[in-house]
């Protein structure tokens, strides 16, 4: 394993979890492209193949309505866009129990549901565009919480309920934004430790104990990576915790990778300083302000479901979640894909055991949150934001990239739960990195072919053109993260990899000529979860500096739509529950001020969003309210889990 300065992202990295502790393909596709069809033709009013389509859906849905059931509510908008290729707009939509049961005219609905039902009329929405619930297909709650509470001095803009923190693209900035933090806490406790998430040694420069010693000789303050995945600690913050050079021997990999001089602690070393200041950093008020920020930061955005491959495989963690995100102030579900790699490295000597255990997880969940059956992540190369993935080519610098499994670990992993039935999901960024995914699954295709395996690629940031098209003819998905392209284009082209291969990362523009399916994904906090500007971001791939990086990968907005709602879906299996408006199909919508396909492209980002209608119940996001008027669960879990885990990693 690498011992480089600058450590994986934490968030798809199996080390931070083990520290942590009836569509059928065809169709499906064919119904995107003909969904994509619909709207470049124009949307001037329900066509008439569409009225009539939706007058038979609605008959159907009649037919079973009877006195017994329950009331129904009918939403009226401006236009419905239902991301359903065969009845793609409406301007009403009747929802009960939490299921759509009609769609159509205000007038076809009510006719529709007229045989004895009740109902009322909602004209919230009247002047509103109703769209399905996102579908957010990679987002790391913990993550989330922790560092959304802490002080925001991060390479982009963060803007959620409460809280704005200004984007940081420089090492001068970032110092005078530190250095500002510290003011602001000059009349408190002066032993009090400032934490902040944000930094980045490719935009803010070498800031490490001795730098941070000067901007802060008496206060403490720790700085938590831009990669989640590095710790740098000031002399006083050393001294505050009792942290001794001591203590930073004999931990093995561990104390490899912690630095007494520098203050910096990375991969194996945050296993190392973390017990010393995490009831600190995970303080009550702090992780119950953060789950605040992260419940109203998903509603704002208009998100209706979300997922964490690879999640944390604690059990009082996994308490914690059924509690806070189960709770009413959640307008949203929660999804857990088990991590197949730290299973697979813990049971690597009785790995006939390894797909029961990994099916045990099942039994945990419970309400809006779940785990999914016959899903699981696996993890090929090292992160894209602190350039350790794979590559074909060398950097430009000449560092070598990380392997987070190793080849052979790989493709064992891959076998046992291919042979098994199971869809798996791949973490991979690099071009070398994911030769490795594509070999193992072309293996596994001729030794044990399946249909609808939907394999997935996960983040797909670099690749090549034969790459893609051996993905596809493979029958593999794509869940990408279009943000690499606008935060790192411009100065990946200067540092490491270079302008060709960092202006085309997320290839898109290519996988859209294959038949595989898209999904966008945030990785939050490794970007904003926030579809609408992910769209955009995959439809301008407009970078920091306002260029186009390799327009000829871009994809349009009705594909970039496509890929936070149905497709997204899709990709986890949930196509036929969520990701359209149709009868029979949960009752969850975003509710958008202006009709995304009518805005200008470069306006995608800034179309403002009411709430979401959540399981059939209209819920309006905080606009301007304090984060602290938002009821939410006691954080006594979180904090008393992680203490333990902290304990049995220190």
């Amino acid at each position: 394993m690498s011992t480089s300065k600058y450590p994986q992202c934490v968030c798809c990295n199996p080390l931070f979890n083990q520290f942590w502790m009836h569509l059928t393909r065809r169709k499906f596709l064919l119904g995107t492209g003909a969904f994509a069809a619909a709207v470049i033709a124009g949307s001037g009013g329900e066509s008439a193949k569409a009225q009539t389509e939706g007058i038979r859906i609605l008959s159907e849905d009649a037919d079973a309505v009877n006195v017994l059931e329950p009331s129904a509510t009918i939403y009226v908008a401006q236009k419905v866009i239902t991301m359903e290729p065969d009845h793609s707009e409406a301007t009403a939509v009747a929802v009960a129990d939490g299921r759509i049961i009609a769609l159509g005219s205000l007038d076809q609905v009510k006719g529709a549901i007229s045989g004895g039902r009740s109902y009322q009329i909602d004209r919230t929405f009247e002047n509103k565009i109703i769209m399905p619930g996102f579908v957010e297909h990679h987002v790391h709650p913990l993550l989330g919480v922790l560092t959304m509470a802490l002080e925001v001095i991060a390479i982009e803009e963060w803007a959620v309920p409460g809280k704005f923190s200004a984007a940081v693209p420089d090492e001068a900035t970032y110092r005078t934004r530190l250095q500002e933090a510290l003011t602001r806490m000059a009349g408190s406790d002066p032993n009090e430790t400032l934490f902040t998430w944000g930094y980045h040694h490719y935009f803010h420069g070498k800031i490490y104990r001795p730098q941070l010693d000067e901007i802060s000789l008496n206060r403490p303050v720790i700085i938590w990576h831009r990669s989640c995945h590095e710790f740098i600690l000031n002399t006083a913050a050393l001294n505050k915790y009792g942290v001794t050079e001591a203590d930073l021997q004999g931990k093995g990999l561990g104390s490899e990778q912690s630095s007494w001089e520098d203050g910096h602690f990375f991969e194996k070393g945050m296993e190392v300083i973390l017990p010393f200041f995490a009831k600190d950093i995970l303080a009550p008020e702090r992780t119950q302000a953060g789950l605040r920020i992260f419940k109203s930061y998903l509603l704002s955005k208009g998100i209706t479901t979300i997922c964490e491959p690879a999640t944390q495989m604690s059990r009082p963690i996994q308490e914690f979640w059924e509690e806070s995100l189960n709770a009413e102030d959640a307008a949203f579900r929660t999804y857990f894909i088990p991590d197949g790699r730290a299973l697979f490295d813990k049971h690597k000597g009785e790995s006939e055991n390894l797909v029961a255990v990994t099916r045990s997880y099942l039994d945990w969940g419970r309400g809006k949150v779940q785990w999914l059956p016959q899903q699981v992540k696996l993890l090929a190369d090292g992160a894209i934001f602190s350039q350790l993935m794979q590559m074909k080519d060398p950097y430009l610098d000449g560092h070598q990239g990380e392997w987070i499994a190793v080849p052979e670990d790989y493709a064992a992993a891959f076998k046992l739960y291919w042979d098994a039935g199971y869809q798996i999901h791949t973490h991979v960024n690099g071009d070398a990195g994911l030769q490795v995914v594509v070999d193992t699954l072309q293996e596994r295709m001729q030794a044990n072919p399946r249909t609808d395996h939907r394999f997935t690629v996960v983040h797909f940031a670099v690749s090549t053109e034969e790459q893609v098209q051996a993905l596809g003819q493979l029958g593999a998905t794509i869940t990408a993260n279009p943000y690499y392209v606008t935060s790192l284009a411009d100065r990946y082209s200067e540092f490491g990899l270079g302008s060709e291969r960092a202006d085309t990362m997320v290839r898109l523009g290519s996988v859209v000529k294959t038949p595989m399916p898209i999904s966008l994904h945030s990785d939050m906090p490794m970007a904003p979860a926030d579809p609408l500007f992910l769209a955009w971001c995959a439809a301008t791939r407009q970078t920091v500096s306002g260029r186009v990086a390799a327009p000829e990968q871009q994809i349009d907005v009705a594909r970039a739509i496509s890929a936070i709602t149905i497709e997204s879906a899709y990709v986890i299996q949930k196509e036929n529950e969520l990701g359209s408006i149709k009868p029979g199909k949960t009752a969850d919508f975003a509710i958008l001020e202006q009709d995304p396909f009518a805005v200008p492209v470069d306006q995608l980002k800034n179309i403002a969003i009411w709430g979401v209608v959540y399981e059939g119940k209209k819920i309006e996001a905080p606009k301007g309210r304090a984060i602290t008027s938002i009821p939410t669960a006691t954080p006594s879990i979180l904090e008393a889990d992680l203490s333990e885990i902290s304990r049995t990693k220190g």
